[in-house]
């Protein structure tokens, strides 16, 4: 009899804990990833032009112009053309990143006559 009542302490005992309480743990708050970019040293330059689909040229090197367009710091002949507006052609030093707005003016019919 005393292996059975040993046997039903042990049973009644093994539901019990004798352990504190487990307070529950706070759950961790993720942190969003900050991810710094370099400071940009990119030589760039981008032409706006008013008419929107006026053609853009730098007259003093090979590469195709494009928006957005990786220099090399220096002077670059920048020509802004479209049929019935007057041509525009300037040098413009290219030193950081550079964004030029050019707005056409329309030729006149006293001026197309010339």
């Amino acid at each position: 009899m005393k292996k059975l009542s040993a046997l039903v302490a042990i049973v009644m005992l093994s539901g019990c804990s004798s352990s504190p309480e487990i307070e529950p743990q706070p759950t961790p708050v993720e942190q969003p990833i900050v991810v710094e970019e370099p400071q940009s040293n990119t030589i760039s330059l981008t032409v706006l032009t008013s008419p929107e689909d006026a053609r853009i040229r730098i007259m003093n090197i090979k590469p195709k112009y494009e928006a957005g367009i990786e220099l090399d710091e220096g002077k670059y002949d920048i020509e802004v053309t479209k049929d019935g507006y007057l041509t525009y052609r300037k040098w413009v030093t290219v030193d950081k990143k550079t964004i030029l707005t050019i707005e056409l003016d329309k030729i006149e019919a006293s001026q197309s006559a010339l």
